[in-house]
């Protein structure tokens, strides 16, 4: 079957848009990648990938003699060449958060869930309609595993039996939800990569058209993480069924 792993970046009050994003491949595959990856990180004397330490020079990246901006680069093109001929895809869905939350006060909504979960729900909905995976995901099915700790991961939890339930056909297909540590593999931590700078590049881009610039011209780290595999990708920036940004606010009855 296939397995999605997730994780998420920008839930801190000063970012303005949160991005939930990682990889999807068979679990087969997911094995291949593991065994691949671990002799880079061996290689770079690295236990576990965090991308807020990678890109703050910050915990196993804080001698900043050692960990100069070429061997970032030179360790994520590491992994990245690793990941490319097992993964099939990469997917980002990132929100712009107080613009979510004022189109739900608007209109009133009895419920409305977090972020967080609305790019959950726009992920499962793109592996079960995009014309790449679709196929796959409709005769293998999909498990999520998603990083723990996130104070919404039971409402991403209900939000799954709740789609399982409300749409009997792919029901049998989603087979599972579960969480786990970024200690626990590399798959969350590669998810934790792509979430990070997706994330980061999503936030420039909003800033660059903000102040009318024709957009942001992607960092060579971005490039390095997205070059030879396809990735899927979108930041929601308006809500409601007359909004271009996005079409609907989850949580609907």
């Amino acid at each position: 079957m296939l397995v999605c792993y997730l994780d998420d970046s920008g839930k801190d009050p000063q970012c303005s848009i949160t991005t939930l994003a990682g990889y999807i491949a068979r679990d087969t595959a997911w094995e291949a990648f593991e065994t691949d990856v671990d002799r880079w990180f061996a290689e770079y004397d690295i236990n576990v990938l965090h991308a807020r330490d990678l890109h703050a020079s910050d915990g196993e990246f804080s001698d900043k003699e050692k960990w100069t901006v070429l061997r970032k680069q030179a360790f994520v093109s590491r992994i990245c060449q690793a990941r490319t001929p097992h993964l099939m895809m990469g997917l980002t869905m990132s929100v712009l958060k107080g613009q979510y939350k004022d189109r739900a006060k608007e209109r009133g909504r009895r419920r409305t869930v977090t972020p967080y979960s609305f790019c959950f729900n726009v992920l499962n909905d793109w592996i079960f309609r995009d014309i790449q995976i679709a196929n796959v995901a409709h005769t293998e099915g999909v498990a999520y595993i998603i990083e723990a700790g996130h104070e919404n991961n039971a409402e991403v939890e209900g939000e799954f039996f709740a789609i399982k339930e409300q749409h009997p056909d792919i029901a049998p297909l989603m087979r599972s939800i579960s969480f786990v540590s970024k200690d626990d593999c590399r798959a969350i931590q590669l998810a934790d990569l792509l979430a990070f700078y997706s994330r980061r590049n999503g936030e420039a881009q909003l800033k660059a058209r903000k102040a009318g610039l024709e957009g942001h011209v992607a960092d060579t780290m971005d490039r390095i993480i997205i070059e030879n595999l396809p990735h899927r990708a979108f930041v929601a920036t308006d809500f409601g069924p007359e909004a271009s940004g996005s079409y609907f606010l989850a949580g609907d009855p």
